[in-house]
């Protein structure tokens, strides 16, 4: 757990991010084995699920007796306030896929959102809400959420600070997404490679204008 206003976060493929700080450790949609990403199991205090698909819902993964979210609403727990919104897994509301949480909330100073399998470009209402995030997890990957043009477009109409791409196709990944790299040459601002692993973002450093962050996932 890192110390004073920074955040510490680690991608483990698909939409699972872990974010740890002075507050605490959340854990968004943990990802079982089958999909292709290995890991050992993890502490958290806070774990938070988008919808209750097989890819975003390995609760073996966490260790401890963290507080558990899968709706939304809003929630104080302990520190952390997250809010969380409706939103739909398909272009259909829901008809295809069900549905699923976007969940915002702040850490370290920093205003997060997590955008899991969202396959849909949000109603004017819903973005009102998630406007101007410091740090976005937005999936890039199609087939089973926006694809990449569709993200370029609403991480241009979000205007977050740090994006980080997830829910795409990599080497070890077992379902079939597109990479990456259909998002990134589509995006016309900075794209950075980050090789650390967690990346740390201080609250005092976050970029002016949108920035593309490519996380490692092992």
């Amino acid at each position: 757990m890192s110390s004073g206003k920074s955040l510490k976060i680690t991608w483990y493929g698909q939409a699972m991010f872990k974010i740890s700080s002075a507050e605490g450790t959340v854990v968004v949609d943990p990802t079982p084995p089958q999909t292709g990403y290995e890991y050992e199991p993890m502490s958290a205090d806070i774990v938070l699920v988008t919808h209750r698909h097989f890819d975003h819902f390995y609760l073996d993964g966490i260790t401890g007796n963290p507080k558990f979210i899968n709706a939304s609403g809003k929630f104080d727990l302990g520190g952390l306030k997250v809010v969380a919104f409706d939103s739909f897994h398909d272009a259909k509301l829901g008809e295809e896929r069900g549905r699923n949480v976007i969940y915002t909330w702040e850490q370290a100073g920093l205003r997060l959102g997590h955008f899991g399998d969202l396959g849909h470009m949000p109603e004017h209402d819903l973005m009102k809400k998630v406007l101007k995030l410091d740090v976005a997890m937005v999936p890039v990957g199609g087939i089973f959420t926006i694809d990449a043009e569709q993200a370029v477009r609403l991480i241009r109409d979000l205007e977050a600070r740090i994006v980080l791409p997830m829910h795409y196709g990599t080497p070890d990944c077992v379902v079939p997404l597109e990479p990456v790299d259909e998002f990134t040459r589509r995006f016309k601002g900075n794209v950075r490679l980050v090789t650390e692993r967690p990346v740390e973002v201080p609250r005092d450093s976050v970029p002016p204008t949108t920035e593309v962050w490519v996380l490692p996932y092992k």
